[in-house]
């Protein structure tokens, strides 16, 4: 009843401007803001990943997306998909521009799940400090899934607390959660136990929004169906999402004493003297190196993700966790430390202060301050929230499993800072009308 008192509240407690004035200048200005960021960093080369993903667009516009002679199944489909148009093109800053886009509609969609729950100067206030995200710098202009999964989960919070409301809703909250699980393979591994936790806590409790949610997850899943299909008929195994995550896995237990857990590619591998000594063997073997010495970056790669090697680093780890379970469990901490500030690390040199710590240890002292408040004053989070802690719960757990870093954190912290920021609003509010009777 809170929540529906506070989303009726008078037009007069807020600014003057209709909501879709201020909506459209919330996206004008973050987009002028971002467009300019972007286009200071241009000219610039591929970076990092930005060629796996251009690779498989190029693929689905020849028609088809990994090979069929050396199956190659790194990522989903949903960010290629998204590149495609921008490939035939043939105008890949153009699709680093389209991340401006994507930011200022993911503030946009922040501002409206704010704006009937907060006073206008917090919303703005609240909105304001997520478009600075200091990680988001790094983001905007690279062709990686970040940005468009930070749309994605910022736009399933709004329809998310809205699924009771409406078969539209529940609608959009389903697709968007198909489309990131196809951008981000990982919440396959979320959408499915989020799946049964909303349908065991439905049919217990008989409540409504998780029912919702699990038609909106069932719905995601249809998504991710065809996908799946395609790659049973590749590899001939069920709920195949992808390639890397054992690789991934196996870094995490690694049973060195002087590693801590984290991931590092081929090419650490072969520079670095510690790295050598405990894994080149493995990757000489599982890129293709001890066969042929001349092998290009681009086929050792490939030969890192395939099927069969994926089943090498998952045997691997097996043996490193059976072996060493106290070290996989140190190793597990660590890595859930560098999940949010991306540190500590083995040998790649990131230092404690780095923008991922900055942001999230602020993040983490402000949800500390309105945890402690609200434990004091006996306000809990409103149920409509609970589906969004059980699915934030489910990813952080995913996450903890493989080998983290930081930025695997980008897409869920518009979930973070706006149920915060609401929370705080409803102690502030409640705090006021104790004191006002």
């Amino acid at each position: 009843m809170a929540e529906a008192s506070l989303e009726q509240r008078p037009s007069a407690d807020r600014a003057s401007l209709p909501p879709w004035a201020i909506a459209l200048a919330i996206f004008v200005c973050a987009l002028a803001v971002d467009a300019y960021r972007i286009g200071s960093t241009l000219p610039r080369a591929q970076f990092g990943d930005e060629w796996r993903y251009i690779y498989y667009a190029k693929n689905l516009i020849a028609g088809f997306y990994s090979p069929h002679d050396r199956i190659f199944l790194c990522n989903g489909p949903g960010y290629p998909l998204f590149l495609v148009p921008f490939v035939k093109l043939g105008s890949l800053d153009a699709a680093r521009y389209a991340n401006a886009v994507l930011h200022a509609a993911a503030l946009v969609y922040a501002w409206l799940i704010l704006k009937p729950r907060l006073p206008a100067p917090w919303s703005f206030v609240a909105v304001a400090l997520l478009g600075m995200y200091l990680p988001t710098e790094e983001f905007l202009p690279l062709l990686y899934t970040e940005v468009l999964c930070f749309l994605l989960l910022t736009a399933w919070l709004y329809h998310g607390l809205r699924v009771g409301r409406g078969v539209l809703h529940t609608v959009v909250a389903g697709v968007c959660l198909g489309v990131l699980t196809l951008t981000k393979v990982v919440f396959g591994y979320v959408l499915v136990p989020f799946l049964v936790v909303a349908l065991v806590v439905w049919r217990r409790t008989s409540a409504a929004r998780f029912r919702a949610h699990a038609l909106a997850a069932l719905l995601a899943l249809g998504l991710c169906v065809p996908y799946l299909g395609y790659t049973y008929k590749l590899t001939g195994r069920f709920f195949y999402w992808n390639s890397l995550g054992s690789n991934s896995f196996y870094w995490l237990t690694s049973p060195f004493p002087d590693e801590l857990g984290d991931w590092y590619h081929q090419g650490w591998v072969q520079r670095n003297p510690l790295l050598r000594a405990h894994h080149l063997a493995l990757f000489d073997k599982t890129s293709g190196l001890d066969r042929d010495p001349n092998l290009s970056v681009v086929e050792q790669l490939r030969n890192l993700s395939t099927p069969e090697t994926g089943d090498v680093f998952a045997e691997a780890a097996r043996k490193n966790v059976r072996e060493h379970p106290l070290k996989f469990a140190k190793n597990w901490l660590y890595n859930v430390v560098r999940l949010f500030l991306d540190v500590p690390v083995t040998v790649r040199g990131t230092p404690w202060w780095n923008p991922y710590s900055q942001s999230h240890l602020a993040l983490l002292a402000f949800s500390a301050y309105v945890a402690v408040r609200a434990r004091r004053a006996a306000v809990g989070p409103l149920p409509a929230y609970y589906p969004i802690f059980v699915f934030f719960g489910l990813s952080l757990a995913a996450y903890s499993l493989s080998s983290a870093v930081a930025r695997y954190l980008f897409p869920l912290v518009p979930i973070w800072w706006l149920v915060a920021c609401h929370w705080l609003g409803r102690l502030s509010r409640d705090e006021a009308s104790n004191e006002s009777g």
